[in-house]
């Protein structure tokens, strides 16, 4: 059973923000998976707030277009199914489980690193890795996420001899995309890794380790950088083999790298150092990008007008594009507010966003490890100033590698098991019609 939902995983990483005929039968399926279960354990809390946000996104599609299945709730959707399939996995499963989605995090950015390198030699140039996902700023957060989720690994066990090696990898492929919102968001998750590590730790082994950390993330990203300089910014791209085939090298010999960070700590604090140099790098190669961030200040503020237009349904699903459009003041080309809670506020209701809220105050509530910690901060902040949370490989994959369904979680009968698969298999029937003119 634990391989439906890497499977479902992979196909979300493949649609993007969401295709709803492709969703729709692809939660069909898990749901008729699903029924097979006998039982499960589940927060109840988190399945009420999920309900909750997907009534509210079905009224808000049904007040505006007069269907539900036009609104952000029926892509959404398989959101929860995967919840629901995850709590009805034993231990076992679930550990396997976050073991294939590393292994699909590993081939995202392999076939990404592969395709730069390609239209390097093909092209002569490069520009931000999109990868599978379609696009750099959603890539760079998933990759972030996979980042965090290694870290996550216990060391010395069987799997562990494998999943090591595939850090550099995701580790270089997150700096082909340039996305500076989600380096931000990577460091402050790992502000959050030392903030729990701190908690549970003395101050300087918590310190000790941080310095392991971020010296790992800057050999691994600036092999990544040094890639991208040689494929975008000279006139030999054959050239970019020469960085591709170190980066190679050093994922084989990664074990024997943090080896030799956790053997000479100063070492450690030194190449930590080094990573300014790489920030002031990434800087000079996008000298646009700062002024990225006073641009979705002023996006926010466009849409922050919409509030009040209609505090409980929203103005409706994919409408503040149409009206940014007419409102007479600067024009921003996208579908989404680059702030989720303050978008869905205003295209679904107040409502409906506060749920989303309540499911991250739920998160930080319970018991999680350092990393599942970091990795949770990292998404939350990046969904503040961006949009990965509309790309359901993206959320999807924070859900298998973090949630934990039975972790004080209250046992869920077979009736009632059985019961939420069929409303969800229900619905997502009622989907696939709409989407296939039915």
């Amino acid at each position: 059973m634990a391989f439906c939902p890497i499977l479902a995983l992979i196909v979300l990483i493949r649609v993007g923000v969401g295709d709803g005929l492709a969703v729709s039968a692809l939660g069909l399926l898990l749901c008729a998976a699903g029924l097979s279960q006998s039982s499960a354990r589940a927060d109840p809390w988190l399945l009420l707030f999920m309900g909750l946000y997907q009534l509210g996104c079905m009224a808000s599609a049904m007040v505006s277009t007069g269907s539900i299945s036009t609104g952000f709730g029926a892509v959404q959707l398989i959101i929860p199914i995967l919840y629901l399939l995850m709590a009805s996995l034993s231990r076992e499963d679930l550990l396997l489980l976050r073991r294939l989605c590393l292994l699909t995090a590993a081939a995202v950015a392999a076939a990404g690193l592969i395709q730069f390198v390609g239209s390097a030699l093909v092209y002569g140039g490069a520009g931000r890795l999109g990868g599978f996902l379609g696009n750099p700023n959603a890539m760079g957060m998933f990759l972030v996420l996979a980042w965090f989720a290694v870290l996550d690994q216990k060391p010395h066990s069987r799997t562990w001899r494998l999943l090591r090696h595939i850090e550099p990898l995701i580790l270089a492929a997150l700096a082909l995309t340039l996305s500076l919102g989600s380096f931000l968001a990577m460091a402050l998750g790992t502000l959050a890794f030392f903030w729990e590590k701190r908690r549970l730790s003395a101050f300087r082994a918590a310190l000790g380790e941080l310095c392991q950390v971020l010296a790992r993330a800057v050999l691994g990203m600036g092999t990544g950088l040094l890639l991208y300089l040689t494929a975008a910014h000279t006139s030999v791209s054959w050239t970019a083999l020469l960085p591709a085939g170190y980066l190679c090298a050093l994922s084989f010999f990664w074990p024997r790298v943090i080896g030799f960070f956790a053997d000479l700590p100063k070492m450690s604090l030194l190449v930590t150092a080094l990573g300014l140099a790489a920030a002031a790098v990434v800087v000079l190669i996008r000298p646009s990008a700062a002024a990225t961030f006073p641009e979705r200040l002023e996006m926010m503020a466009s849409g922050a007008q919409y509030l009040t237009a209609n505090p409980f349904f929203g103005v409706g699903p994919y409408q503040w594009r149409g009206l940014d459009m007419q409102d007479g003041g600067k024009y921003f080309s996208t579908w989404h507010i680059h702030n989720v809670p303050l978008h869905m506020a205003v295209e679904t209701g107040w409502l409906t966003a506060a749920m989303l809220i309540f499911m991250a105050v739920r998160f930080f509530r319970r018991g999680h490890s350092p990393a599942e910690r970091a990795e949770g901060t990292a998404f939350c902040v990046h969904n503040l100033m961006d949009t990965s949370f509309f790309y359901l490989g993206v959320t999807g994959f924070l859900f298998l590698t973090v949630s934990r369904p039975g972790q004080r979680g209250k046992k869920l009968s077979g009736l009632a098991l059985k019961s939420a698969f069929a409303l969800c298999g229900g619905l997502c029937a009622l989907h696939l019609l709409y989407w296939l003119g039915l």
